[in-house]
């Protein structure tokens, strides 16, 4: 007597499954209508200063390239670019335009990864008060420089050649954007500068006292992020470098117009931009022939990483030589 019953209740589980099966994709719409829309992805940070291979970004921006190529991105200006160093570690912003040194201090802090160069870094010299006539007028006096980054080299190679040693004089951490000021009230008498601030020094009467040939190039700027926004971003990366180099293309071709752009964005005047005709922009190509030298060339970006992190480690800046290969990376070398 108990079969029939055992027999319909075996029956039971397959109808309830079905049951269960025609009610859930009943709801399929609607519990696809109650699932949060997928957050936008917040607009690339990146870091530019009041300097001319840096307004590369903004031509990008100005004239709808990273619009083309998909990627929202924000230029974030600094008035003194070490200050963006911080930002970058701290993860205020994703990326920015700084020499090969710069990225190896920050990335003591946070990883992050060279994906191209940007320029040639132009002509930085030491500067001089006029009655400095000469490098070992320095012995005694105070030289600015910002201490533990690579352009501390430059004031060490300068002491060098006339017999000088880093005893010899007081080195003071200046920003090369407050140099004028500094120099102007005689608190120092010499310091590491750059386009625009070269320019400015020069008319407050300060001479170039090393190195003398404006031929020398020590520090390329290249455009970097942090790692963990490439890992989660590789396509607006991508999308990123395609509108920087139709951007390099745009501005080589209009050096005026630049000039208009940066002065727009920075609401200022076009002669208060000043065009640094010194300065090499590197192209999708320039960085091809950079990135395909080993890393004995000079003008290698591996090459150019080595002798900077030499030099940290030298001064004691790094505790030790960072894995190169894990700095520099090629994924990104992509064309316009």
């Amino acid at each position: 007597m108990n079969k029939p019953m055992m027999k319909t209740n075996a029956r039971f589980p397959k109808i309830f499954s079905l049951l269960l099966a025609l009610t859930l994709s009943s709801c399929a719409p609607m519990l696809q209508s109650m699932q949060p829309a997928p957050r936008p992805l917040s607009p690339l940070r990146v870091e530019y200063t009041k300097r001319w291979g840096d307004y590369t970004l903004l031509v990008a921006k100005e004239n709808s390239y990273f619009k083309e190529y998909q990627v929202e991105v924000e230029p974030v200006y600094y008035e003194i670019f070490s200050d963006s160093f911080r930002d970058l570690a701290a993860g205020q912003i994703d990326g920015a335009i700084i020499a090969s040194g710069d990225a190896m201090n920050v990335n003591r802090h946070i990883p992050i990864q060279i994906i191209a160069i940007s320029d040639d870094g132009g002509y930085m010299p030491i500067l001089a008060r006029p009655e400095i006539k000469s490098i070992n007028d320095l012995r005694g006096k105070t030289v600015a420089a910002l201490v533990g980054t690579q352009y501390e080299l430059l004031a060490r190679e300068m002491l060098a050649s006339a017999g000088l040693t880093p005893s010899d004089v007081i080195t003071r951490n200046i920003a090369p954007e407050e140099l004028a000021a500094a120099m102007a009230e005689n608190q120092v008498q010499a310091g590491f500068s750059w386009q625009p601030y070269t320019s400015e020094l020069l008319k407050m009467g300060a001479h170039v006292i090393y190195p003398l040939d404006n031929k020398i190039r020590l520090f390329p700027n290249t455009i970097v992020f942090r790692k963990s926004v490439i890992e989660q971003r590789p396509e607006d990366i991508r999308a990123f470098m395609q509108a920087w180099y139709k951007a390099v293309e745009y501005r080589i071709a209009n050096p005026e117009e630049t000039q208009q752009i940066a002065a727009q964005s920075l609401k200022i005047s076009n002669q208060e931009i000043v065009m640094d005709n010194s300065l090499k922009i590197f192209t999708y190509e320039d960085n091809l022939l950079s990135y395909a030298e080993g890393t004995d060339s000079p003008t290698s970006i591996y090459g150019i990483v080595h002798a900077t992190a030499d030099y940290l480690l030298a001064n004691g800046a790094l505790a030790a030589i960072p894995d190169i290969e894990s700095i520099v990376t090629t994924e990104f070398l992509v064309q316009k």
